[in-house]
């Protein structure tokens, strides 16, 4: 029993800290002194889509910056998220400029709330833009538990989980 219990305190040592659900990355241009921030959220769980789709996929939710030139001193650590997206791994979501495009969307244990996307503008299925980010962000900002309902093409709506702690000190990194 003593050496369970040592195991069990060792286990829970060897974890970190900090787990942040976040990823923060930077696309630094030097020559033209440019930067954008992104922060990136995975989805917990993964859904079975038929081929030729098959064997998982995930959602991950994409915050970045706007695109701007740096002033003097100013980090691209520093910038603030303006713009959210949503992208699948393996899959196509159905969003096309003729239809009305949306998905469900629960913080918590609040109400479901619809949120209008556009598709992307290269014509790419696997990502869509949310066309209120802001209202989006300060969401995802304030909240730790976040369901998402989307349409995809010829697999109908699915459900991804995302836990949203860790944002703010992803945001600092």
């Amino acid at each position: 029993m003593k050496h369970l219990l040592c195991f069990i305190a060792l286990m829970g040592l060897s974890q970190p800290l900090f787990a942040s659900s976040w990823v923060a990355s930077y696309d630094n241009d030097e020559m033209r002194r440019t930067a954008r921030k992104f922060l990136q959220n995975e989805s917990s769980n993964d859904v079975q889509f038929d081929f030729p789709y098959n064997g998982g996929s995930k959602m991950v939710i994409t915050l970045r910056s706007k695109k701007i030139e740096l002033k003097s001193g100013q980090k691209p650590e520093n910038l603030k998220v303006t713009e959210a997206l949503l992208s699948i791994t393996k899959g196509q979501f159905i969003c096309h400029s003729f239809n009305d495009c949306q998905v469900s969307v629960k913080f918590d244990d609040g109400k479901i709330q619809k949120y209008s996307m556009t598709e992307a503008g290269d014509g790419s299925s696997d990502v869509i833009f949310f066309d209120q980010s802001s209202s989006f962000i300060k969401n995802v900002q304030s909240h730790k538990n976040l369901i998402i309902e989307a349409e995809f093409y010829q697999a109908g709506s699915r459900q991804f989980k995302f836990d949203l702690d860790g944002m703010n000190v992803s945001q600092k990194n």
